[in-house]
């Protein structure tokens, strides 16, 4: 193997593939998309070149401006709802209690869901009539606090973070999960032998040996709060008045009910830089010198 790994074209036989099509799904549309952003077309006719006016009229656009605002608070919403949840599950199943596995496939279950299944479900557990929450609000005496929850502006996005968290939070703890496995049993056996209670164990060993893995799970909802489509598109289309709109459902509007491609590209690469962007402070936040034991 090491002798057919030394050799190039070997090397170009496995790699080749896989990288034509990134080459041919990933960055070639992602060009195009660049490319497609300086005109103002519907794709259906002459296309007329722009220049940079569809990125300034961009941010001139309120709706644009509240979609942005509202990806941002599913990305804070959806960050300490996961991150924090998916450690305390994660940290609880780590200690081999009875029926571990049982309860990692039943957290993780929802995430394997299509995304439109989940939210046809979830909308009518909200629904305001005959939903599940409104329904369990009643049976124990808290009709005050009865809401039409996808239609009213102050609770639509938090009903839309619950359900990102039902649906996802079994997938990040399985991946912390795995972490904390990869960590050395031998320095648990020491800490308990030294008498370091479990808090401990996991604020001295746990948590700092999990920091790169930690890195690639914020990586992962952070751009996926960044990216979300289809519950939005299936729940709530952006509404009520935008305000569960964000830049994904509003590129569609824009390009598909519109016919705005150009203006749509240029909400699309704005969604890329937000998506490096974020990446990149993700990578800042964490860097630093490695933990070792």
């Amino acid at each position: 193997m090491d002798k057919i790994l030394s050799k190039k074209k070997y090397i170009a036989l496995f790699v080749g593939p896989a990288f034509l099509m990134y080459l041919l799904f990933g960055l070639i549309p992602i060009l195009y998309n660049l490319y497609l952003s300086l005109f103002k077309t519907n794709l259906l006719g002459d296309s007329t070149f722009v220049g940079l006016k569809n990125y300034i009229h961009l941010f001139q656009d309120q709706f644009f401006r509240q979609a942005v605002a509202n990806n941002l608070k599913f990305v804070l919403g959806s960050y300490a709802a996961h991150m924090l949840l998916a450690l305390l599950l994660s940290n609880i199943l780590f200690q081999k209690i009875k029926g571990s596995r049982l309860f990692q496939s039943v957290y993780f279950m929802p995430s394997v869901i299509c995304g439109t299944a989940i939210g046809m479900l979830w909308t009518f557990i909200y629904h305001p009539d005959f939903g599940l929450v409104n329904g369990f609000l009643k049976a124990v005496g808290l009709e005050s606090s009865v809401r039409i929850w996808l239609a009213d502006e102050k609770t639509v996005i938090p009903a839309l973070i619950v359900v990102t968290m039902w649906q996802f939070v079994g997938y990040h703890m399985v991946i912390q999960l795995a972490g904390m496995k990869n960590i050395d049993a031998v320095l648990y056996e020491a800490a308990s032998i030294d008498g370091a209670s479990r808090w401990q164990q996991f604020t001295r060993i746990t948590f700092p040996l999990m920091k790169p893995i930690l890195k690639i799970d914020s990586v992962l909802i952070v751009t996926g709060s960044l990216k979300l489509y289809d519950l939005v598109a299936v729940t709530t289309s952006g509404g009520p008045n935008h305000a569960s709109e964000v830049l994904s459902t509003y590129m569609f509007t824009q390009g598909f009910k519109a016919l705005k491609f150009g203006y749509s590209s240029t909400i699309a690469t704005m969604l890329l830089v937000l998506c490096i962007g974020a990446t990149l402070i993700i990578n800042l936040v964490f860097s630093g010198k490695k933990t070792d034991y």
